[in-house]
Formats: structure tokens, sequence, C-alpha cells
């Protein structure tokens, strides 16, 4: 299965389309107003797209947003028109204020949208470990263990898992659904230290890989593998302590389901 690159372009380059399309849509709603209201009327229009801008999309959008609203009512509305020659000096100022307070507004409205979306990501994240612990409250095998698990981490995280189950001796021994591993290459190395010290990442891999040791009360029951969606180690990190949680329950999941087995034996 092919892996998408370190930062898809297509929503990069749709951002800041629409960032291009609302400042000059802006453009075409003021340039009526000329005559009629004053520039500083119109001053405000572009300040409210940096605003919409900064709200609905991210930080590099705001800022481009910034400059190019100054751009655009230069050339369009400040005489002399269809020019960057400024005529008046005054406007040299009001350019300097203008993108000055575009640049905070646009600054401010992304961080706030940054830190609305950060609490969804960890509402999502939290609900997500609820479902994954509730479901495999009724596993009862280890294959059925690491199927949920490999879906739940799939549809939380959209990242590629491999299980290594611990047998006789500590062996590791390569478990789950190839399907939910994408093109995941273990490293023999890092998943023995992890299984024996603590979570170790591999970032020598095109697409980084963090191993979890499964730690149970009753001991290390293998490593999870978990590979990073991108060219980059910061999926992994952004998301280290719900992965952190997942490995814990399935530990205590691949436990409870050893001990059954045991029981019923």
């Amino acid at each position: 299965m092919s892996h998408p690159q370190a930062r898809d372009t297509a929503p990069v380059v749709r951002s800041y389309s629409i960032t291009a399309l609302a400042c000059g849509l802006t453009t075409v709603l003021a340039t009526p107003l000329i005559g009629h209201v004053d520039l500083a009327n119109i001053l405000m229009l572009f300040l409210l797209t940096v605003v919409g801008i900064g709200a609905t999309l991210s930080r590099g959008p705001a800022l481009a947003a910034a400059f190019l609203s100054v751009a655009l009512f230069d050339f369009f509305f400040v005489p002399p028109r269809f020019s960057f020659t400024v005529e008046d000096p005054q406007y040299l100022m009001t350019f300097a204020v203008m993108l000055a307070v575009a640049l905070i507004i646009g600054q401010l409205t992304a961080d706030l949208r940054r830190r609305a979306d950060e609490a969804l990501a960890k509402e999502r994240r939290s609900h997500a470990l609820y479902e994954m612990a509730r479901e495999l409250s009724g596993a009862v095998s280890v294959k059925d263990v690491i199927g949920i698990s490999q879906r739940s981490l799939r549809h939380a995280i959209d990242v590629g898992t491999a299980f290594l189950i611990a047998g006789p001796g500590g062996h590791l021994e390569a478990a789950g659904d190839p399907a939910f591993s994408r093109a995941l290459v273990i490293a023999p190395l890092l998943a023995r230290f992890a299984y024996e010290n603590d979570a170790c990442t591999d970032l020598d891999a095109q697409y980084p890989v963090a191993y979890f040791p499964l730690k149970a009360p009753g001991g290390v029951r293998g490593v999870l593998a978990v590979e990073s969606p991108r060219e980059s180690a910061y999926p992994l990190y952004e998301n280290q302590e719900f992965l952190h949680t997942a490995a814990s329950l399935v530990a205590i999941a691949l436990e409870r389901t050893r001990l059954a087995q045991r029981s019923a034996a």
C-alpha cells in the first residue's frame, strides 16, 4: 500500500487557493464602494477577510491573506489606482498599520483555531480509547485482541500497525493482519530493545516507526509497532500518550485472554 507524502500538498494548495480567492472576492465586492465610502471602511473589509481566513484555515494562509490584502488595497483602491506607487505618503503609514493589525489578528485567530482543533483531537482520542477498551473487554483470543486493536488504531489516528507477540523464552513472533501494517518493516533490534527496556523510535526509516512494549501486570506480552503516516516522526510524538495508553490496554487484554485460556485448559 502506498504511503502519503510527508505533507500532502493538496490541502496546502487548496488553503492558499481559498485565501487568494477570498482576497480577490473582497476586492471585487469593495470596488463599487469607491467614492461612496471612506477608504478606511474598505480597509475594514480586508481585515475581516484576514480574520475569516485565520478562523477557517491556518496560520500560513492567514499571514498570506494579510500581505495579499495590503497589496490589493494599495493597487486597486489607493490613488493613483492600478499602481503600487503611493501618491500620498500618509498611506505608507496606513499600509504599515494595516499589515501589523492584519498579521496580529491573523496570528491570534489561527492560534485560537489551533487550540480548538487540538482540544477536539484530544476528545476524539479519548473516545477512541474508550471504544477500544470496550471492544477489547469482549475479546476471547489473541487474534481478537490484535484485530480489534489494529482496526481501532487505524480508525483513530490512521497509522500502520504490527504486533510482535512474546512466545516461549521471550521470542517475538509477528502477528496481526498485514492489511493494517501498510509496508511497515520491523527493525528486530529496536523491537527487542522495546521488549526488554522501554519505548523507542526508528528515525532512520523512511516512515518512522515507534515501538511500544505491551506491559501487563504479569509481564511484557509483546511489542506494538506503529508506523507514522508521514515521512516525519511528528504524528508519533503528537499521539505518544495515546499510543502508550493503547499499548497498555492491549497488554492487559492479552494477559486476560491468556489467563482465560489457561483456566479453560
